[in-house]
């Protein structure tokens, strides 16, 4: 959208919402007790009020942020993302954007904290995880989109990208960055890239992969790959036996053919994984693209499902809407659509690390056999279950496959893996 279409669409904002007086949103106000806002299994609706503003007094766009995409790091895709909000408050004079720092370590609890201490306060927009997103929307303190933007219905998004703006089929985000688990492999090794397990098993290759991750999450991307139940219709957990013991059969057949070592069975992140690899101890190595991508150490590839076709979980970061004040929604919405334009994507996601959501930013990546390797990637992702899923399974597959390497059978592997979730 060009600067003009930008500025009159902001003005027909400003004449919908009104111009009347307002309290400065700056000026002092007198404390009020805090109305207290109980979590609830639905979103709250939209507040119905329509206050007005002083249109002498900037309007105030508050935005929150977690430390690793601070604006102010110094990094290459920190000052691309500060030039960007500082071009949009030069597009939108009357507009000042408030940056404030918040640990994604509990991030709900510091939303609850806020709505009930200081509602005004609160972001009008927000970058949150795919899961905490989920248990931010499922609290109550997160406004769908619904009626606000079309931006999810272009169709220049990843499938899997436009899956992490949704919580029960309601649109609360608008993804930006994704993460999604890949391969990456030795091009001087193999003549050809791998196109299945067995050909890796029978490879005489090596792979390594953080075994003893607590979330398990590349076993749990392989036991949905297969099919693997993880919920009934109630939400409890409920696993498929037949699927488990075919994941404890690959991992069974990876060490007889001695594809993995017992010496990674302690590795618990991707850092210990790729070291394992860059120190020539492994050939393929099974890690998030966000740990390799700014500097790759091989070529890629998707991760195979267990039936050998490309499957892979996901993860990513969406904006959303937490504000109390109505008003600011149609323009922090345009904020969050000037922050996913494709073009600036392309660059900042490139620079940050992280793989883009929309087709045509990774179209603006430097590399033609990393952006067809990393679109191959993206079209083969899948968003990562919820939290309590991952925290329930994720540690009982770990142990599994310790007990894998120690000699036990899969398919006693897998009654005692269920037995313990009920």
């Amino acid at each position: 959208m060009t600067r003009a279409l930008r500025f009159t669409h902001f003005a027909l904002i400003l004449l919908l919402v009104g111009c009347s007086s307002l309290t400065p949103l700056l000026a002092p106000r007198t404390p009020t007790a805090a109305p207290v806002l109980e979590a609830t299994s639905t979103p709250q609706a939209l507040p119905t009020s329509t206050p007005t503003m002083d249109a002498n007094q900037p309007r105030i766009l508050r935005v929150w942020l977690p430390p690793r995409f601070d604006p102010e790091a110094g990094t290459p895709s920190a000052e691309l993302l500060k030039q960007r909000l500082l071009d949009f408050e030069n597009e939108y004079p009357s507009v000042q954007i408030e940056v404030r720092i918040k640990s994604e370590a509990d991030i709900l609890n510091t939303i609850s904290v806020t709505s009930n201490a200081a509602p005004s306060a609160m972001p009008d927009l927000i970058a949150l995880s795919y899961s905490d997103m989920q248990a931010v929307a499922s609290s109550g303190f997160l406004h769908p989109l619904e009626g606000l933007t079309s931006v999810l219905d272009d169709p220049d998004w990843y499938a899997f990208a436009r899956d992490l703006g949704h919580v029960k089929n309601t649109e609360f985000g608008i993804p930006f960055a994704s993460d999604v688990m890949l391969t990456v492999y030795r091009p001087a090794v193999f003549e050809t890239p791998p196109a299945s397990w067995n050909a890796v098993f029978t490879s005489g290759t090596f792979m390594v992969f953080p075994v003893s991750d607590p979330k398990a999450l590349f076993p749990l991307s392989l036991y949905v790959s297969e099919g693997g139940q993880l919920t009934d219709d109630q939400g409890a957990i409920v696993l498929d036996e037949q699927a488990l013991i075919r994941l404890f059969t690959f991992y069974q057949q990876a060490i007889e053919t001695e594809t993995i070592s017992p010496l990674i069975r302690d590795y618990q992140t991707d850092a210990q994984a790729l070291q394992y690899y860059h120190d020539g101890k492994a050939d393929l190595a099974v890690v998030w693209a966000s740990s390799d991508v700014q500097t790759p150490s091989g070529n890629y590839l998707p991760l195979f499902g267990l039936n050998d076709a490309h499957y892979s979980l996901g993860d990513g970061w969406v904006w959303a809407l937490a504000g109390s004040n109505v008003d600011n929604q149609p323009l922090a919405v345009e904020l969050a659509s000037y922050l996913v334009d494709s073009s600036f994507l392309s660059e900042w996601t490139q620079a940050a690390g992280y793989l883009p959501t929309r087709p045509q930013a990774l179209a603006g990546w430097t590399g033609e056999e990393l952006k067809t390797s990393i679109n191959e990637v993206l079209q083969s992702a899948h968003p990562i279950p919820p939290v309590s899923v991952v925290t329930a399974v994720g540690p009982q597959l770990q142990e599994a496959l310790i007990r894998i390497f120690k000699g036990d059978q899969p398919d006693v592997v897998a009654r005692s893996v269920i037995e313990n979730l009920k």
